[in-house]
């Protein structure tokens, strides 16, 4: 009984270490680009535009313009995009 909790905790780490890492990844496709090559919050808000996202707030996260909005059925949505090309680089989305 003992190795079997064992085991089933070994494997919850995994997964948990495993998810944590894919999001790490999706993250870092911002890179390290210099500020003076970033697109300007204009730029960013034209380029996204064709979302029809009602935009809160605009952020700067881990490298990446952090964009915090909702969608046309008011869901809640953080999405980031990479600061020089405007590429969507990760998004969340509220699930209510």
């Amino acid at each position: 009984m003992k190795s079997i909790t064992l085991a089933t905790a070994s494997l919850a780490a995994i997964g948990f270490a495993s998810v944590a890492h894919a999001d790490d990844d999706d993250r870092r496709r911002c890179g390290n680009v210099p500020v003076a090559d970033w697109m300007s919050e204009a730029d960013l808000r034209n380029r996204i535009a064709p979302l029809n996202l009602e935009i809160r707030d605009i952020d700067i996260d881990d490298g990446c313009y952090e964009v915090s909005a909702r969608n046309k059925d008011g869901r809640k949505m953080e999405i980031h995009f990479n600061p020089q090309s405007g590429e969507q680089v990760w998004i969340d989305g509220d699930d209510d």
